[in-house]
């Protein structure tokens, strides 16, 4: 039979082609992206700043010592009512197609779950693994599992949602050059949405020490937050440099006409599609401007329209500011302690993908 245990360093070849096989359609990789994979999983998996004993990624081997399934395991420190306590992040779990009938999945989770953690969390997490979540003792957290989307351009985001079916490319080619034209027009109207006058705030890049200052400020009004360091921070932040595929990665630090810090946010900027926010924060009580810069800046470098993970605590400035909330993937937890569940379950934690698996995605 299989059984579960610690993923080690020479397992990563294997977690790789799994993730090739399950992720990328059994596409053949070049030397040069398993290379970058075989990079980037030491990274994520064995040498991101938060390991810890205790809470090591998980696999799944099979009898002939095949590796059949994994579940990458991210440790982490918050602050619960001033307390620290660890939390656990799930990422990366994948199973065989034919390793499911031995309940690979089942068993592994279960392993993570039974884990010396306060808390565990997964973030992007489909229906499959949402049902096994469950079907273990864990919860869906709705609220965290809400996206806003803000259109910058409403005709070409219509377009851009339609090229993603093969059977309305045609359609949406035909329609673009209408499109183009009415987006032109919307900008223009006084009192359309689509109307983005430049921002009075200024905006500078944010450094690790300016997010950092701005993390503890904004933490000390949630029941539950991450405990960031100067050193996680700038791994993240190379981290995510390293990233192309959804677009430029921008960290802008936003100040009003005096020079006060408003807020900051870091996101994807994509020209011509939808640029994706992995953090956005305001301390004070000025979300509605940073949200102002944001979208400007955001449709000055061409997006059709800006997209992020909600947050609860500032879910009425989303919508004054015209974002319209929809579902995407599925954020699950997990707590032997009903005080902590009941902490999230009310939106006091302040949870945004910079804390999950978007982030550390390939």
């Amino acid at each position: 039979m299989g059984h579960i245990r610690p993923l080690a360093e020479e397992d990563i070849p294997q977690v790789i082609d799994l993730h090739r096989r399950l992720l990328r359609n059994g596409q053949p990789f070049s030397a040069e992206t398993e290379s970058a994979y075989r990079t980037y999983f030491n990274e994520i998996f064995l040498r991101h700043p938060w390991s810890a004993e205790g809470l090591p990624s998980l696999v799944y081997q099979g009898d002939k010592g095949k590796i059949a399934g994994c579940l990458g395991v991210l440790p982490c420190r918050m602050s619960w009512k001033g307390k620290p306590i660890q939390v656990a992040m799930g990422h990366h779990f994948m199973v065989e197609p034919d390793s499911r009938s031995t309940m690979a999945a089942l068993e592994l989770l279960k392993t993570f779950l039974v884990g010396p953690q306060d808390l565990a969390m997964a973030t992007e997490a489909n229906n499959t693994s949402r049902k096994i979540w469950e079907g273990v003792g864990g919860r869906t957290s709705l609220l965290y599992s809400l996206r806003w989307t803000r259109a910058l351009r409403p005709s070409r985001f219509v377009l851009s949602r339609l090229r993603t079916r093969p059977s309305l490319m045609p359609l949406a080619f035909a329609f673009s050059p209408f499109c183009l034209a009415l987006d032109a027009v919307l900008a223009r109207v006084p009192e359309s949405h689509f109307r983005l006058s430049r921002p009075e705030a200024t905006d500078e890049e944010l450094t690790v020490e300016a997010l950092f200052d701005g993390l503890r400020e904004l933490s000390r009004r949630r029941g539950l937050s991450l405990m960031y360091d100067h050193r996680v921070l700038q791994w993240l932040f190379a981290l995510l440099g390293q990233i192309k595929t959804p677009g430029s990665f921008q960290k802008v630090l936003v100040r009003n006409s005096d020079g006060k810090i408003l807020g900051w946010y870091l996101y994807y900027l994509k020209p011509g599609g939808v640029s994706e926010v992995v953090q956005i924060g305001a301390p004070g009580k000025a979300m509605e401007e940073v949200l102002d810069h944001l979208f400007y800046h955001a449709w000055r470098g061409g997006s059709v329209a800006v997209s992020g993970q909600v947050d609860p605590f500032f879910m009425q400035d989303f919508l004054t500011k015209h974002c319209f909330l929809h579902g995407g993937s599925w954020t699950l937890v997990h707590s032997r302690d009903s005080g902590l569940l009941q902490t999230i379950d009310r939106g006091d934690i302040f949870l945004t993908r910079l804390e999950g698996e978007w982030t550390i995605g390939f």
